[in-house]
């Protein structure tokens, strides 16, 4: 019994600092690492630590076209997970004019997402610019 007990505390202990909000990330963490860390934040419904975790990767990383497509885009589906619709909606149209200027040098699947994305945010929660 007293086993069980000492498991339980130590799980609802891990449960409790897995969803504390992330408010610094280390400096030599990689893009790649920074979006792991957005994504797991965006499953367990930590959507403030998310928004965190892809901003951070676009301040940092932003430079290189590619990894800013893909922040970007994980941005724009966390707003659209947290019911940010127009921020989604702003996001996703943002990358999706940024791929109409491209020339074809970026990652093509983050423009079809933002598609998708833009596609399910319901018309009546935004305003179009």
């Amino acid at each position: 019994m007293k086993k069980i007990f000492i498991i339980s505390v130590i799980a609802a202990a891990i449960s409790l600092l897995s969803c504390a909000t992330i408010k610094e990330l280390p400096e030599d963490l990689t893009s790649a690492q920074i979006i792991q860390k957005g994504q797991n934040a965006l499953v367990a419904g930590d959507y403030k630590s998310a928004e965190f975790c892809y901003e951070t990767v676009i301040q940092r990383f932003g430079t290189n076209p590619a990894t800013f497509v893909e922040a970007k885009y994980e941005l724009g589906n966390a707003y659209y997970k947290a019911k940010k619709y127009q921020q989604a909606y702003d996001t996703f149209t943002e990358l999706l004019d940024i791929y109409g200027y491209s020339q074809g040098n970026l990652p093509g699947a983050y423009k079809k997402l933002a598609q998708i994305g833009l596609d399910k945010i319901p018309e009546n929660k935004i305003t179009k610019k």
